[in-house]
């Protein structure tokens, strides 16, 4: 995609759980609120430091991939002030799968992938079959406006907590790991593999076949392991107070 001068932005902001947006809603103005049974959907608008804003509709899918294909596809489909979502944004925690991350590291996805997805014999492992692809890569412009957003983060105080910022190949799964045998098999079956979670390469499929720009960002909460349940639980505690200030920073970084 390509930003133009002066453009307004509508930006699809998608989350599995509340506290990956934090106060978001705190924050926008001439707020809409949408219902689809069991699901919510708000849009509104950003002001933003240099007195021009965006628009976001933002969502919380759930855990898992059927959830977050849903919540990704109603977002796509959501126009506000007229105007239809220019790229979607998925924001959230993730179980390290590489050695060298710890806990507040962040990820920025070039590509995602599924790795329980296995229709053998009619497929290679890993392929999904509707688009013959094991991976989905995320839009170069936005991955390097994010990535060098993201690499000036310990420049900002408040935002001390997050650690190192890497960028790679992230893996989404209908489980929650936290069994050492099955991170080791991972391991060994998908060498770059740096992180893993349970919605990410759904909405990457949704928004690639519906040819919407798309860019993922974890941030490690745990080593999905033994211990990961425990790591889990406490660092969503403290990472959902930090959540929509670190989304909002680079929100407002990639504006001006």
């Amino acid at each position: 995609m390509k930003f133009k001068k002066n453009q307004v932005l509508h930006i699809g902001l998608l989350a599995a759980m509340p506290e990956e947006l934090g106060n978001i809603l705190d924050s926008l103005i001439e707020i809409r609120h949408l219902n689809y049974g069991d699901f919510d959907l708000y849009s509104g608008k950003l002001q933003l430091k240099n007195n021009n804003f965006i628009l976001i509709t933002a969502a919380w899918s759930g855990w898992g991939k059927v959830s977050a294909a849903r919540a990704a596809t109603r977002i796509i489909a959501t126009k506000y002030k007229d105007m239809q979502i220019d790229f979607l944004l998925f924001s959230g925690v993730a179980g390290a799968v590489s050695q060298e991350l710890q806990q507040w590291d962040i990820i920025i996805s070039d590509k995602v992938m599924q790795h329980d997805m296995d229709a053998r014999p009619l497929f290679e492992k890993f392929v999904v079959p509707s688009i013959k692809e094991k991976e989905i890569y995320a839009d170069k412009t936005l991955l390097e406006i994010f990535h060098k957003s993201l690499k000036q983060i310990n420049k900002i105080e408040y935002l001390y907590n997050f650690g190192n910022i890497y960028r790679g190949l992230i893996a989404t799964g209908d489980m929650f790991i936290s069994d050492k045998k099955k991170l080791s098999k991972l391991k060994k079956e998908i060498p770059s593999l740096l992180a893993v979670e349970m919605e990410g390469a759904a909405v990457a499929q949704v928004a690639y076949q519906e040819n919407i720009p798309w860019v993922i960002i974890r941030t490690i909460s745990d080593e999905a392991d033994d211990n990961a349940e425990n790591d889990f639980n406490d660092f969503l505690k403290k990472y959902k107070t930090l959540s929509w200030a670190l989304i909002r920073y680079i929100l407002e970084d990639i504006s001006y």
